[in-house]
């Protein structure tokens, strides 16, 4: 083999592993984008040095104008802020549903939270659906109402 045509195709390599990276880097933008606010309420959410009503607002950047109009951000009596998961387990999962990127924050299982893309950046919409234990996703408008005590 000539060292042209050995140049040539470790070029021709060297353009497809890069058109790989650029392609999973793109494709995997909004995923990252919306981890990335989901571990800033974490953070937010959990940091003691904060006073209570700098956590709110903190918490408040990093929420949707929807989630915000349909409930106010309050603290909860156990540490964290109502409605916002305070922990992500190792075994998360996120993916893409539609526009939208769904995060679910336990094992495979449990709650999913909605994040989506508003002014410019990832934010977070709130309890969309839950994993039940055989994988099945139930969205939280097809789940039946509790009694009001």
């Amino acid at each position: 083999m000539s060292r042209t045509r050995t140049l040539n195709i470790a070029a021709a390599i060297t353009i497809l592993v890069l058109a790989g990276v650029a392609y999973e880097a793109v494709s995997t933008q909004p995923v990252r984008g919306a981890m990335r606010t989901c571990s800033e309420l974490f953070t937010i959410a959990n940091r003691p040095g904060l006073s209570d009503q700098d956590r709110l607002d903190a918490a408040r950047a990093l929420c949707s104008a929807r989630y915000l109009q349909s409930r106010p951000l309050t603290l909860a009596a156990e540490g964290g802020i109502v409605g916002i998961p305070r922990n992500i387990n190792m075994h998360f999962t996120a993916w893409h549903e539609g526009p939208n990127v769904w995060i679910c924050t336990r094992d495979r299982r449990g709650p999913v939270y909605q994040f989506v893309h508003e002014n410019g950046r990832w934010l977070f919409d709130g309890l969309v659906a839950l994993i039940k234990p055989g994988g099945e996703i139930v969205r939280t408008t097809e789940l039946p109402e509790l009694p009001s005590q």
